[in-house]
């Protein structure tokens, strides 16, 4: 716990640090944060087993089959020699010796046609024991392998590489996009493209089974980390400020900290909600937990704990909408005695921080389902005592794109 708690606390001075230094430190962070979180993601492509073709055998069924068959055949034998008995006589019944020249009628019966001088003489001979050393074994059958195929071969890993790139060209699109149409074209773009090279590498590099499962983690894991954490870039631009709307002239020792003061109060909020419902689902659902939520992807969530995180993302967009300037009006702080808390009063916020209560479990919820299917734990191992980057990311993918969203189609900031 210890562990844990010092870990926490040092990502949210880096993420604080960052906040204040700057969209450049926004920047840099949420590229590193794309180019880790893509790594852990393609770890989660699924393990594959083995798969035979159709009416191949696996290896070990042809001894299987042998020992059932050696097995048939002493149930035979035995069978045999029963049946070989009278029903009324507890002695076998002797076969019939042929004479010279006649076939019998059951052959079974005569294993030495003739006349019974030379059935003796035969009978003597097979008598003589035969030295071990003489009798040759056939060897024992080899298991049954099938030729290598595709099936067989494990499954090439996922290019990290090139993931990489692809997730931070779409953050770099988001923070060269200044509106809501521009950034879904370049979003657009920056997929067509990746799209094409990840196809590319797929069919010149890709062996294993079941490609579709490697197409959809390839192509799905840029656009659930790059294009996700873009957003973070276009909510803290929010306003008229924009990072590389002029990259030619731009000068990262010339930007101004406070022209982004409304896009960064955003995030900001977006940030502070996601971590209230995270530790408010927590604490209330290891105190009052009962009912499992969803049993099959995480045990330990339950529906008191998501109501607690509802709770607890609704009273801290209260705080933050108290705090921090949001452009929806005078803040209470900014008076000075002459305007009250009533009339700084502001219930945007409040919907959707109660908004983000809702949407960030279910990011929490998703990303426990890859890991589900993945049968690891924790994504990554990058951050002691909680995971991988994507372990915390989980929920804010989803909450600052809803965030962003809602500003800019609702609010229209």
């Amino acid at each position: 716990m210890l562990i844990r708690t010092a870990t926490a606390a040092v990502g949210l001075a880096v993420l604080l640090g960052g906040l204040w230094g700057g969209l450049p430190w926004v920047f840099l962070i949420t590229c590193l944060a794309a180019v880790l979180g893509i790594r852990e993601f393609y770890r989660l492509h699924p393990p594959e087993t083995r798969v035979a073709k159709a009416g191949a055998r696996p290896a070990g069924a042809e001894l299987a089959a042998g020992a059932a068959g050696n097995d048939a055949r002493e149930s035979r034998e035995a069978g045999g020699e029963e049946s070989a008995r009278s029903p009324d006589q507890d002695e076998p019944i002797a076969p019939r010796a042929c004479a010279a020249g006649e076939w019998p009628a059951n052959p079974a019966a005569a294993p030495f046609p003739g006349p019974p001088e030379e059935n003796d003489a035969a009978v003597e001979q097979l008598a003589v024991p035969l030295a071990p050393e003489s009798v040759a074994l056939p060897p024992p059958p080899a298991p049954f392998t099938s030729a290598p195929t595709s099936e067989s071969q494990p499954p090439t890993p996922l290019p990290a590489p090139v993931g990489a790139a692809w997730a931070a060209a779409f953050v770099i699109g988001g923070a060269g996009a200044n509106s809501l149409l521009q950034f879904w074209a370049i979003s657009l773009g920056v997929f067509v493209v990746g799209a094409f090279v990840a196809l590319l590498w797929l069919i010149a590099f890709y062996r294993g089974p079941r490609w579709p499962v490697a197409v959809s983690y390839l192509m799905g894991g840029p656009v659930y980390v790059g294009f996700l954490l873009a957003h973070v870039m276009a909510l803290a631009q929010v306003g008229d400020n924009f990072f590389l709307a002029n990259p030619l002239d731009f000068d990262i020792l010339q930007f101004p900290v406070e022209s982004y003061e409304l896009g960064r109060n955003w995030l900001l909020f977006a940030l502070l909600a996601t971590f209230a419902t995270d530790t408010g689902a927590y604490l209330v659902g290891r105190a009052i937990g009962r009912r499992p939520m969803a049993p099959g992807i995480s045990p330990n969530k339950t529906w008191e704990g998501a109501a607690g995180g509802f709770v607890a993302a609704a009273l801290a967009a209260l705080l933050l909408e108290r705090t921090l300037n949001l452009g929806l009006g005078l803040p209470a702080w900014t008076g000075n005695g002459a305007i009250g808390w009533a009339e700084a009063w502001n219930w945007q916020p409040l919907l959707i921080g109660a908004t983000v209560g809702i949407v960030s479990q279910g990011g929490d919820l998703l990303e426990s389902r890859l890991k589900r299917m993945s049968q690891v734990k924790d994504a990554g191992f990058l951050m002691p005592g909680h995971g991988g980057i994507l372990d915390r990311l989980d929920s804010l993918l989803i909450a600052i794109p809803v965030v962003y969203y809602l500003l800019v189609t609702v609010l229209r900031l």
